[in-house]
């Protein structure tokens, strides 16, 4: 690989300093075709810093004299695709086979709370979407005693930034099409001109939080239902293991994990059994022996 070595271009030198330094705050691979994204993302904050080169801007970070450059680091390298609703199969999945038996035990109290993490979760629609989804449900399903607030829906993702739209529930024109079709943004968004704002009563009903998913889960609880979806693809091989062994240990058995669509399957066989719907798959957490 040869990169531009120019002041003010990064070497390959310095794309090894920073690729590693952004492995070990966030896990996330940058592999050296993406140089170009190391440079282009990272230029303005070493600007910012008024370093005038990446190695300089290294060390300044390494220096600890910007406390604030590790979260910005973070902000700024991470990917954030999402929209509404996205695949077909996990709210299919919810609406047909999840939702009837989790209400059910709502409803014969084995149950008191049906508890959802949407990890990287990024703008907020996908953890907005489960909460919109189980609200239509009951609308369509009444069942004595068990509503909404029988639902609780966390979210986390690395960036600060993202997670601040996500908790405002404001979108614009772009935002607000991708993914989400006519019943929905009738039924659950007021128009404001360029801006479109999520019902107050989904809005209230999601918690967002600041989350490093290599840190430990534990302290998070227990989950019936677990969106962790096309974002193991950008870790290690050893990250992508030590995840889903997090995960594991705070599902409840038989609670549904959704990764996305693409082929894990290997990692998930001691512990959780395959659930194809359709052309996709998603996993369901084996009971524990004793």
């Amino acid at each position: 690989m040869v990169l531009k070595s120019l002041q003010g271009s990064i070497s390959e030198y310095e794309f090894t300093l920073f690729s590693n330094y952004i492995l070990s705050i966030s896990g996330i691979i940058i592999p050296p075709e993406k140089a170009y994204l190391v440079e282009t993302r990272l230029s303005k904050l070493m600007l910012d810093a008024g370093a005038e080169s990446f190695t300089e801007f290294y060390d300044y970070i390494i220096s600890n004299a910007d406390s604030s450059l590790p979260q910005k680091i973070i902000d700024v390298m991470t990917i954030n695709e999402t929209m509404w609703f996205r695949d077909a199969m996990p709210w299919n999945v919810l609406e047909r086979t999840a939702l009837p038996a989790l209400v059910e035990q709502l409803a014969s109290g084995k149950k008191q709370k049906i508890r959802f993490w949407h990890a990287a979760v990024s703008t907020g629609q996908e953890a907005y979407s489960a909460a919109m989804c189980v609200d239509d449900y009951l609308s369509k399903n009444p069942v004595k005693g068990v509503d909404l607030s029988n639902f609780s829906f966390f979210a986390t993702d690395i960036s600060g930034k993202v997670l601040e739209t996500a908790k405002s529930g404001r979108y614009d024109k772009i935002s607000i099409m991708r993914g989400l079709n006519e019943y929905y943004r009738t039924k659950y968004f007021k128009n404001n001109g360029a801006v479109w704002e999520i019902d107050p009563r989904i809005k209230n009903a999601v918690r967002f939080e600041n989350f490093n998913l290599q840190n430990c889960y534990k302290s998070f609880g227990m989950f019936d239902i677990i969106f962790c979806r096309y974002v193991m693809i950008y870790f290690s091989e050893e990250m992508k293991k030590e995840m889903i062994a997090k995960m594991r240990d705070v599902l409840v058995d038989d609670g549904l994990l959704f990764t996305g669509n693409y082929v894990l399957y290997d990692y998930f066989k001691e512990d959780f059994e395959t659930k194809p719907y359709n052309n996709s798959t998603y996993f369901s957490k084996k009971k524990v022996s004793l």
